[in-house]
């Protein structure tokens, strides 16, 4: 059975407006760099149009649907329904695809459950996705639409009654946990930077039956998040057994990425999707987090072998064209002020960092672990 690749071509030169931290292109330069290193067949990638508003209303109210909707159609609202919805507001700009970019990702998400459902598929790969702020009837932290809680509910519509739903984002998934977190039928996983909007996802938010939080420091290294992986996240899923996983995977934690203080290495980020998914046959993969574009990129393109159990690709050399195209793309941002660093867009793999696993991570390990009850 094939994995699938999703995509569309709305995300081809859409962005949110200029100087917002989503004035860039992520999504189709992931495809394209995969396309490039020839790691994919064509068949395998599968484009997507928005959601129906029957589809998206299972979540998101229906006058907030039709609010963005027409925010798309006029580019603007009456200010008593931007404060309401909190569209063209702070963050949260009215765009040229305002709804229609939000809702083919959550399309994409809905799909592909449907897909692995009906067992057309295995795993999934939905880089447009991932917006887990999304409110049911507001716009919250860049997401006009929650396609992660409504991939969770498409599942359980479909007969899934064990989904455990992992967040890699260096921002707490609160939009998710605020619905499911006393859902018996969903697990909620998360490692996030403390203190880092929206300040949710607490230690104590471990006292939940279904909820597993970890929020880690600015000096957050790989080999604490390999600690993490392998000692609480393996485990548990190893006992939890889910019929259907979801993995979120931000790539904000990334060293060069200008949304979190964090400073992993690829390395880190790869091995732990790739140990995560690996424990599980039906498993979606989304994006999310992921503000340097050279480096979500290359992190959410190599998500893709990683899914075909080909880790091996990612120690080939840097095609010559992808190198052009990367140092193609635009970036109004100081990191960039005097040029791309080579070392983004010449190699897949970071330079390995090495460093202990701290007292804190081993503490907060061994809480979760006691509070858990994982053996």
């Amino acid at each position: 059975m094939q994995n699938f690749l999703f995509t569309s071509d709305i995300f081809r030169g859409s962005r949110y407006e200029k100087g917002h931290p989503l004035d860039m292109d992520r999504v189709w330069p992931s495809v394209e760099l995969i396309r490039l290193m020839g790691w994919v067949k064509e068949d395998q990638i599968i484009k997507n149009s928005p959601a129906d508003i029957s589809e998206l209303i299972k979540f998101h109210d229906l006058d907030y649907v039709k609010a963005l909707k027409k925010a798309e159609e006029d580019q603007n609202l009456p200010d008593n329904l931007k404060k309401k919805f909190n569209i063209g507001i702070g963050n949260n700009p009215i765009f040229s695809e305002v709804f229609s970019r939000p809702a083919t990702a959550a399309q994409a998400s809905i799909k592909a459950v449907e897909m692995i459902a009906d067992k057309k598929a295995k795993k999934i790969l939905n880089i447009s996705g991932g917006t887990h702020h999304g409110r049911k009837a507001q716009a919250f932290g860049f997401c006009f639409l929650n396609d992660c809680v409504l991939a969770i509910l498409k599942a359980l519509e479909n007969g899934f009654k064990n989904i455990v739903y992992v967040d890699l984002d260096a921002h707490h998934c609160d939009g998710v946990q605020d619905v499911f977190s006393e859902n018996e039928n969903v697990s909620i996983i998360s490692i996030h930077e403390k203190n880092r909007w929206p300040k949710t996802g607490k230690f104590e938010d471990n006292k939940l039956f279904n909820v597993i939080n970890f929020p880690v420091n600015e000096d957050f290294n790989d080999n604490e998040m390999d600690y993490i992986v392998s000692n609480v996240i393996n485990p548990f899923l190893k006992i939890k057994k889910a019929d259907l996983l979801i993995i979120q995977a931000g790539a904000d934690m990334l060293d060069g990425d200008p949304q979190s203080r964090i400073s992993l290495t690829n390395n880190a980020y790869w091995k732990a999707v790739r140990d995560v998914q690996s424990l599980n046959e039906n498993v979606i993969i989304l994006g999310g987090g992921g503000y340097n574009p050279y480096l979500t990129a290359k992190a959410w393109a190599g998500n893709w072998v990683l899914i075909n159990d080909k880790e091996e690709c990612l120690d080939q050399e840097m095609k010559p064209q992808c190198y052009d195209f990367l140092k193609s793309l635009t970036w109004h941002n100081r990191r960039v002020k005097n040029g791309i660093p080579n070392k983004w867009i010449s190699t897949w793999r970071d330079e390995y960092k090495n460093a202990a696993v701290g007292d804190e991570i081993l503490f907060l390990v061994d809480k979760i672990l006691k509070i858990k009850k994982i053996c």
